[in-house]
């Protein structure tokens, strides 16, 4: 690891030459009283639980130095993403800032680059983020990428909805189904569990038993229940626990729900506990995080509830940077080629990609995927960077891109493989990861 990050220009103020380096422990409480400072946050909790991270080194923390004095901030974090069947290396950016005496110096995008330069060598293929300000990271290639996935209702009304929809049926099971606050020996049911919905998703992260267990010592959430097909039994092995779902609820939110998949009705179990809890707690609503097409979305908008599925919430959106796009290509491949066969496409097809400046050519068979830069042949779309990252990543609206002439293509056989080799993709994470403590 090297022990600075070359600012790409030269910074000068009054008080010596700025200069980006990566942090060091004995940074950490200088670090905390500037982001004190800067964002009014996080708090003396959020904060030594982010030194806790399992995956954390101090060098993660990039620092704006002007002599001693520590100006700015960047935090790099190291993540692995589900993408369909895919394991994709990720690095999500945040608390990036400058002290506000020094804004309008160009410091705060001089961070950002040596950021992303940061990432790529570290090997991530995508940088993630959540902003407010999304004008301030688009010059560097920052695009507006993924959607908040969430149904809001009266917690009374959706409580009348599960009875009216059988769930006095289902509550006759009580007998074998029970619902409790999870225990920390259950700690390796939950990994099950999660584990169990994860392939074929598409924005989750990747989360080992130590992930989970510093998820869990966080603190983040105010409940975590665990649903339980029998009797409710202390059983010291995993295999043996018949835990078969859980809910992790904060306030009026349920910010994240699984179920083993051979027990999807157990949903309605945990959906109606969370509801109970809040309206003992005079919450007027409950609000539902989960995939856009999870079933119990429709409950919520029966119950007179609304579902988002927007890029804002609140203000906020997700942006997303492409740090190497050839090899994210080539990781790629093999997601490629199921959608290749699954579209019935001929058994090798070419297919050139414009990003602006950029060429790339696809060769997808059914034993492999080439890419190769510097060319796009006959067939191909011509699209700006912005697009090309979301295309990649499953964010594009096909029909309303060539309404707009977002995409361009060479050939109708450029249009058909286009969209079948790159359709939308559902790309969403659960809250939890993110949520501060």
């Amino acid at each position: 690891m090297s022990t600075s990050v070359s600012l790409r220009a030269s910074t000068r103020t009054g008080g010596g030459r700025m200069r980006v380096v990566p942090a060091v422990a004995g940074n950490h409480a200088a670090i905390y009283r500037l982001l004190r400072a800067i964002f009014q946050g996080p708090s003396r909790r959020e904060y030594k639980t982010s030194l806790e991270d399992p995956f954390y080194e101090p060098h993660d923390r990039l620092l704006v130095k002007c002599g001693p004095r520590i100006v700015g901030h960047a935090h790099l974090t190291r993540r692995v993403m589900q993408f369909g069947s895919l394991e994709l290396p990720v690095t999500k950016l945040g608390w990036l800032g400058v002290l506000p005496e020094l804004r309008g110096r160009g410091l705060g995008h001089r961070l950002l680059d040596a950021a992303e330069d940061q990432m790529a060598q570290d090997g991530a293929l995508l940088g993630f983020l959540r902003t407010r300000i999304p004008h301030f990271f688009r010059p560097t290639g920052w695009v507006l990428c993924g959607r908040y996935s969430r149904s809001e209702a009266p917690a009374r009304s959706v409580l009348c909805g599960l009875l009216d929809r059988g769930f006095r049926h289902l509550h006759r099971r009580r007998r074998r189904l029970n619902i409790r606050p999870w225990r920390r020996m259950e700690l390796p049911a939950l990994v099950r569990i999660y584990n169990q919905n994860l392939h074929g998703t598409f924005g989750p992260l990747q989360r080992s038993e130590v992930y989970w267990s510093w998820l869990i010592r966080r603190g983040a959430y105010d409940q975590l229940y665990v649903v339980l097909d029998g009797p409710d039994l202390l059983e010291l092995e995993e295999n043996l626990s018949p835990i078969v779902g859980y809910a992790v609820t904060r306030g009026d939110e349920i910010v994240e729900i699984q179920t083993a998949p051979d027990h999807r009705p157990a949903a309605a179990h945990l959906l109606a506990r969370a509801c109970g809890d809040a309206i003992e707690r005079d919450y007027q609503r409950i609000v539902l995080h989960a995939p856009p097409k999870h079933r119990l979305h429709k409950l919520f908008r029966s119950a007179g509830g609304r579902q988002y599925y927007d890029e804002t919430d609140r203000g906020e959106v997700i942006m997303a940077r492409l740090l190497d796009p050839p090899e994210l290509l080539r990781r790629m491949g093999p997601e490629l080629r199921r959608r290749a066969e699954e579209n019935n496409l001929p058994p090798s097809v070419e297919l050139g990609l414009l990003a602006e400046g950029s060429k790339y050519h696809l060769t997808v068979n059914r034993r492999a995927v080439e890419v190769t830069t510097g060319k796009i042949g006959r067939s191909y779309l011509r699209l700006s960077e912005a697009d090309f990252t979301r295309l990649l990543l499953g964010h594009i609206d096909w029909k309303q891109a060539l309404i707009e002439r977002c995409v361009e293509t060479s050939t109708a056989s450029a249009l058909k493989i286009g969209r079948a080799l790159f359709p939308r993709l559902p790309l969403w994470r659960p809250p939890l990861d993110d949520l501060p403590a």
